[in-house]
């Protein structure tokens, strides 16, 4: 499937990051400086660097005042409307896009841009007639028939609808997709019969299903008044997935008496769901920048939908744009089944900014909120851990763990963390407990036979079970540059400075800006006489924006304070 997937959205990624930038998978936060000009240059500099620090508010600013300057150049008319469509500002973008589609009637981004302004004034036969101009291949091929079935909807033609779906049928990957929206068109019509048969078989068992479907799903039962027969798929998908907070709220609406809220009420938002999905299967594919432009679309023609919301603040994670996240975010209502992952995903994007302690009061609230939850406490202690309250987070992770029903039901990764935070708080005996318990889950988890690899040998215990399993965590993980770096270094406190150097150089290679590693790499070479090479990995250590304890470490070494190691002996 991913890989039909990917032949489908390859082209469009080109075409967005053609005019667009590459997006940094680790930005540093810092405040972007904009110069303040009346000329061309400066402005169109300007929106470049803001397009490349991923500030679309910015670049829409700046480069739009460069195209007044300079209204026919093409390349820049193309910047200035993809960072506006970047920056939600659809509306704003339609008179460029007029003229870009005009030039190109195959320019994707453009026709979307021209059919958005066209729906909005209810002309459904000129977007019909846009979409139909783009060529059937790429990404094309998916959106075109689903923007056709929804167009025709909306002019009553429920056979043409139906039939615009059958293009994309065939392709084994998208057929569930071309199912679940014949279910929601077959509803629209009020054809719940055939609605159910659809949607039912769509993704098989509507529990396993995607929830918007499995939502619909319900929403076409409740419409039948099988008010009983929606209750039961609810709670069946809440068993499977007992994370989920969408089915509770439905359940608690049926008590109520209220009427669903999973139904396509006009063609606009059925269109904009058929923009989420392709905006949701481009971001699973790490197409950020296309998935970012696609779920602009869906709110454009559905500005509240909390999913939405959920999908564009995620992308903007990625792009490092917490603040703007943190606003999306914050759009979503408190009363909406959705706001929980929002305010989970507010608290990481604080804590990515620096603002730890405002992400520890949203959490330490949502603690006491939910007190069955145990999401909250686990990125409450994932938080105190990075920020060095390794007590705290350790209790963090018992009370999470406690929710869960106890040690010996929770998986691997969250015994691993509590025995870091056990750990580093110095309590060794309950870290170690921690590590082996989660070896029994896992044996061959790497990182965990790192971990406790590691740490026997720096206590010096353990010596041959610790080698055997840096050894294993290797052969596992042989690309990961800091478990590499862990067989080298305990090679090295070992005495075993020829093995050292041949781990910490492979390490180095995986990691080469690392400073930890390329000091350690240099303090081998200097017990096996390397000493020119010994203080040029220090000197590269320093270059790599080391912590304070570890460059005043280096620059001692540098100055003539050599390292010095006594071997441990194994008995």
């Amino acid at each position: 499937m991913k890989r039909q997937l990917l032949n489908i959205i390859i082209p469009m990624t080109a075409l967005a990051l053609s005019a667009c930038s590459s997006l940094p998978q680790h930005p540093e936060q810092a405040e972007f400086q904009y110069p303040q000009s009346d000329g061309f240059s400066g402005n169109f500099l300007a929106g470049k660097a803001a397009q490349l620090e991923n500030q679309s508010s910015y670049a829409a600013q700046y480069l739009l005042r460069a195209h007044e300057l300079e209204p026919a150049n093409a390349e820049l008319r193309r910047r200035a409307f993809l960072a506006l469509i970047s920056d939600g500002r659809i509306a704003d973008a339609s008179s460029i896009a007029t003229d870009l589609q005009r030039e190109n009637s195959e320019d994707l981004f453009a026709a979307l841009t021209v059919m958005d302004a066209a729906i909005r004034d209810d002309r459904l036969q000129d977007a019909i007639d846009v979409v139909s101009e783009l060529p059937q291949r790429g990404i094309n091929a998916l959106i075109a028939p689903l923007a056709k079935a929804w167009l025709y909807a909306g002019l009553n033609e429920k056979s043409k609808a139906l039939s615009a779906l059958n293009e994309i049928q065939g392709n084994g990957a998208l057929n569930p997709l071309s199912e679940y929206h014949r279910g929601l068109i077959l509803a629209y019509f009020d054809d719940f019969d055939g609605a159910e048969r659809a949607l039912a078989s769509a993704y098989g068992d509507p529990a396993d299903a995607p929830l918007r479907a499995a939502e619909a799903l319900g929403a076409v039962f409740e419409r039948k008044g099988q008010v009983q027969k929606a209750a039961l798929l609810y709670q069946s998908y809440m068993d499977r997935h007992p994370q989920s907070l969408a089915m509770p709220f439905h359940l608690e609406r049926l008590k109520r008496g209220e009427p669903p809220l999973a139904t396509m009420l006009t063609p606009a938002t059925g269109l904009a769901e058929a923009y989420l999905d392709i905006a949701t299967l481009l971001s699973q594919e790490n197409a950020v920048d296309p998935a970012l432009l696609m779920a602009r679309y869906s709110l454009s023609l559905r500005p509240y939908d909390d999913i939405t919301r959920l999908l564009v603040g995620e992308v903007m994670e990625i792009q490092g744009r917490y603040d703007a996240a943190i606003t999306i975010y914050g759009a979503i209502p408190h009363s909406s089944p959705h706001s929980w992952n929002a305010r989970l995903r507010t608290a990481s994007s604080l804590e990515q900014i620096g603002q730890a302690e405002r992400a520890i009061d949203i959490l330490e609230d949502m603690v006491s909120e939910r007190k069955d939850r145990p999401d909250a406490l686990i990125q409450l202690g994932d938080i105190l851990r990075i920020q060095g309250e390794y007590a705290k987070a350790a209790d963090a992770y018992n009370k999470a763990i406690e929710r869960l029903g106890g040690d010996t039901v929770v998986g691997w990764r969250l015994l691993y963390r509590r025995g870091i935070a056990h750990e580093r708080a110095g309590d060794w005996k309950k870290a170690e407990a921690d590590f082996l318990l989660a070896l029994e889950i896992e044996p061959e988890q790497p990182y965990v036979l790192n971990y406790l690899g590691y740490s026997w040998v720096d206590m010096g215990m353990n010596f041959d079970k610790a080698e055997d399993m840096l050894k294993r965590a290797v052969e596992l993980q042989p690309e990961d540059g800091y478990i590499v770096d862990s067989l080298g270094w305990v090679y090295y406190k070992l005495g075993r400075f020829e093995d050292a150097v041949i781990q910490l150089e492979k390490a180095v290679e995986l990691k080469p800006d690392d400073p930890t590693i390329n000091d350690h790499l240099g303090d081998a070479y200097w017990q096996i006489g390397r000493y020119h090479e010994a203080r040029f990995q220090w000197h590269r250590a320093l270059s790599f924006n080391p912590t304070e304890e570890l460059r005043a470490t280096v620059e001692a070494k540098i100055n003539g304070q050599v390292p010095s190691v006594a071997p441990i002996v194994v008995n």
